[in-house]
C-alpha cells in the first residue's frame, strides 16, 4: 500500500519525504510496472522561512504542476481581495460624504475611480474573460499596485492638513495580511511586495510629518511612532507567512493524496481491463455482458447463477466459414515441433486480424481447422460477402506461405448460410460454441471443397448481391453428405487482379528460421492495401483497435475517465510528465464536480 509520511508527524524533521510505490499500467516493452517516488524536500526557494519549513516537491515537473494547482485554488480567494479593496473604496466615499467639504472632492473622485476599477476587475476574473497567462502573471501585481495607490491617495488627500504617524497604518496592515491569504503567488514574491509597501509607506509618512512639523518636530517621538508602525507591519507579515505556510502545507497534502488516489485508480482500472480482455478472449462480448449481469444477483445465488444458467441465443441468416490447412502432415514432417507451433500461432493470429476486419466472430480452432461466423450477434446484410472475402484472404495468405516454404500446404474453405444456436456450455470451464444442422453443412462444405478455392452453398449464393462470379462446385462428388442431402455447391472465381507482392490485403510476411534445414517460418506484419471487392470493410486500415468498452464490468468509466487516462499512460510509456498532465486533468475534474 502507498505510504505517506510527509505530513503525518507533528514534529518536523530536516527532510520531509512522502515516498510511495504504485504499479502503474504496464507497457509490455517496459516491464510489468513502474514505481514512482515523490519527495517533499526542504530545499525550497523561500529564504524567509527556516529550513524545515521550506517545502518543495521533487521532481521539478511535479512542483510546477502543484503551483498551477495552488494558483487555481487561490483564484476564488483573489476575488475576495478585490471585494476587500472595493469595500475600502466604499468606506472612503461614505466618510467623505458624511463630513463633506470642498477639500473632500478629490478623495471622493479617487475612491469612485478605484471602486469602478475593482468592479471591472472582479467581473473579468469572475467570468474568466482574461487570458490565463495575464490573469496568472499580471492581475495579482496589478491589484497590489491599485490597492497601494489607493492607500497613498487616501493618505495624501484625506490627511493633507495635519498628518500623524498612525495615518492609514491599520489599513496597510490589513491589506498586508490579506495579500498572504489571497494572492495566487509564491511566498517570496508576496513577502517582497509587502515589504516594499510597508517600507514606502513608513518612509512617506515619516518624511511628510517631518516637513509639516519642521519647527516643532519631536524627533525621538516620531522615531518611536515609526518603529511602532514597523513592529505592526512585522507582526502582520509574520502572521501572514505562517498562514500562507499552513495553507500551502494543507494544499500539498491534498495534492499528494489526489496524486496517490489517481495512481491507485489507474492501477485498478488497468487490472480491470486485463480481466476484461481475458474474459473477452474466451467469450463473445454479448455473452460476457449477459453472464456478468447474472453474476450481480444476490450473494446467495452467485454460485448457482454462475454455472447453472443457460446462455443460449438463436441467430438466423448468418454465414458459417470452415477452413482447414491441406498438407499440414507434410509440413509437420519437415518442421520441428517448436517451429510448427510457432507457424500455426502466427498464421492463426493473422487469421484473427482478418476476422476482425471482415466482421467475423471466431468460434474456435480445432487443430489445423479454423472456423468463424459472420452476422453474429449483430445482423449484417453483407455477411455472405464478408465470409467469402475472409476465405479468399486466408487462401492468399497460405499461398504465400506455400511459395516461401516450398511445400504443398494450402487452404480449403467452405462457407454455408443458415441458422445457428450459440451459447455457453459447461459447469467447470466456459466455452462458447454454435450448434445446428447448418453448422454441420458448413463443415461438410469445407470437407468437400478444393484446396485453394472457396466452396459455397446455394443458400450462401442466394445471400450475395452479385459481388462474385461463381462456377459449379460439384461438392457431392467429393462428399457423400452433400450428395445425400442434395446440396448444390459452387466455387468462387477469384478476380484476376495484379498479384500483390506482399500478399492479400497488405499481408507482409517475413520468414525466419532457427534451423537451416527446416522450412522457413511465417511472421505476419501489417501494411496498407486491400483487395478490390464490394464487401464492406472498416474505413480504418488494418491497424486494429483492441480497446473494449464494456459498461457491465467492474470499475466502469467514472467522472475522471480513468480508462482513457490509463490508456494514455501506456501510450506515453508511463513517463512522469504524462502522469503529471493526467493528474492536472483529474484535479480539474474534481474541482468541477465540487463546484
Amino acid at each position: 500500500m502507498p505510504r505517506n509520511r510527509a505530513f503525518s508527524e507533528p514534529e518536523y524533521s530536516a527532510e520531509y519525504s512522502a515516498d510511495y510505490s504504485v504499479s502503474l499500467p504496464s507497457d509490455p516493452e517496459h516491464g510489468v510496472g513502474r514505481n514512482h517516488e515523490v519527495t517533499v524536500r526542504n530545499s525550497g526557494y523561500c529564504l524567509c522561512l527556516p529550513p524545515f519549513m521550506r517545502l518543495t516537491f521533487a521532481p521539478e515537473s511535479l512542483e510546477n504542476l502543484y503551483q498551477t494547482y495552488f494558483r487555481r485554488q487561490r483564484h476564488e480567494t483573489l476575488l475576495v481581495l478585490v471585494v476587500f479593496a472595493a469595500l475600502f473604496d466604499c468606506y472612503v466615499i461614505v466618510m467623505c460624504a458624511v463630513v463633506y467639504t470642498n477639500n473632500k472632492l478629490a478623495s471622493t473622485l479617487v475612491a469612485s475611480f478605484g471602486l469602478v476599477a475593482h468592479i471591472l476587475l472582479y467581473l473579468l476574473c469572475k467570468f474568466r474573460l482574461l487570458p490565463d497567462r495575464i490573469s496568472r502573471k499580471v492581475v495579482p501585481y496589478a491589484l497590489w499596485i491599485l490597492i497601494a495607490a489607493q492607500i497613498f491617495s487616501y493618505l495624501g488627500l484625506n490627511f493633507a492638513h495635519f498628518h500623524q504617524a498612525s495615518d492609514t497604518v491599520g489599513w496597510q496592515a490589513f491589506f498586508i495580511f490579506s495579500f498572504f491569504l489571497t494572492l495566487p503567488l509564491r511566498l517570496m514574491p508576496i513577502v517582497l511586495i509587502t515589504t516594499v509597501s510597508c517600507g514606502i509607506h513608513t518612509l512617506v509618512l515619516g518624511v511628510t510629518i517631518a516637513q509639516q512639523q519642521q519647527e516643532a518636530i519631536e524627533g525621538l517621538a516620531l522615531v518611536r511612532q515609526l518603529l511602532a508602525n514597523i513592529a505592526i507591519y512585522m507582526c502582520a507579515i509574520s502572521v501572514g507567512v505562517m498562514s500562507y505556510y499552513m495553507a500551502d502545507r494543507k494544499h500539498r497534502k491534498a495534492f499528494l493524496e489526489a496524486r496517490q488516489s489517481l495512481e491507485v485508480k489507474l492501477n485498478l482500472e488497468e487490472q480491470s481491463q486485463q480481466q476484461e480482455r481475458l474474459l473477452l478472449s474466451i467469450l463473445p462480448k454479448h455473452i460476457a455482458d449477459e453472464m456478468l449481469k447474472g453474476m450481480k444477483q444476490q450473494e446467495s445465488q452467485k454460485e448457482m447463477q454462475q454455472f447453472n444458467t443457460m446462455y443460449m441465443y438463436r441467430h438466423e441468416n448468418v454465414s458459417i466459414l470452415f477452413a482447414d490447412i491441406v498438407g499440414f502432415t507434410q509440413l509437420s514432417s519437415l518442421c520441428s515441433a517448436q517451429e510448427l507451433v510457432k507457424l500455426l500461432n502466427e498464421l492463426f493470429a493473422r487469421f484473427d486480424k482478418l476476422a476482425q476486419k471482415y466482421h467475423q466472430l471466431r468460434i474456435k480452432i480445432l487443430g489445423d481447422c479454423y472456423y468463424c461466423i459472420c452476422g453474429l450477434p449483430d445482423y449484417r446484410d453483407d455477411h455472405a460477402a464478408c465470409s467469402i472475402m475472409m476465405g479468399l484472404a486466408m487462401v492468399e495468405a497460405i499461398s504465400y506461405v506455400r511459395e516461401k516454404t516450398k511445400t504443398d500446404v494450402d487452404m480449403r474453405v467452405g462457407v454455408h448460410t443458415g441458422t445457428v444456436l450459440g451459447g455457453v456450455l459447461g459447469q467447470k470451464r466456459w466455452q462458447y460454441d454454435v450448434w445446428s444442422t447448418d453448422v454441420t453443412v458448413a463443415n461438410k462444405m469445407e470437407a468437400g471443397g478444393i484446396p485453394g478455392r472457396v466452396h459455397i452453398s446455394q443458400s450462401t449464393l442466394e445471400s450475395l448481391h452479385g459481388e462474385f462470379e461463381v462456377e459449379p462446385g460439384e461438392g457431392g462428388e467429393r462428399c457423400d453428405y452433400l450428395k445425400e442431402k442434395g446440396i448444390k455447391t459452387y466455387l468462387v472465381l477469384v478476380p484476376k487482379t495484379p498479384h500483390n507482392k506482399n500478399g492479400i490485403t497488405g499481408v507482409k510476411l517475413s520468414l525466419t528460421s532457427s534451423n537451416g534445414n527446416s522450412p522457413l517460418l511465417i511472421n505476419t506484419k501489417e501494411c496498407n492495401g486491400s483487395i478490390n471487392t464490394t464487401c464492406t470493410t472498416p474505413d480504418e486500415g488494418e491497424e486494429l483497435d483492441t480497446r473494449v468498452v464494456n459498461p457491465s464490468f467492474p470499475n466502469p468509466r467514472r467522472r475522471l475517465r480513468l480508462r482513457d487516462l490509463a490508456e494514455r499512460v501506456i501510450d506515453a510509456q508511463q513517463n512522469e510528465q504524462e502522469l503529471n498532465k493526467l493528474l492536472n486533468e483529474a484535479l480539474l475534474e474534481r474541482e468541477t464536480v465540487q463546484a
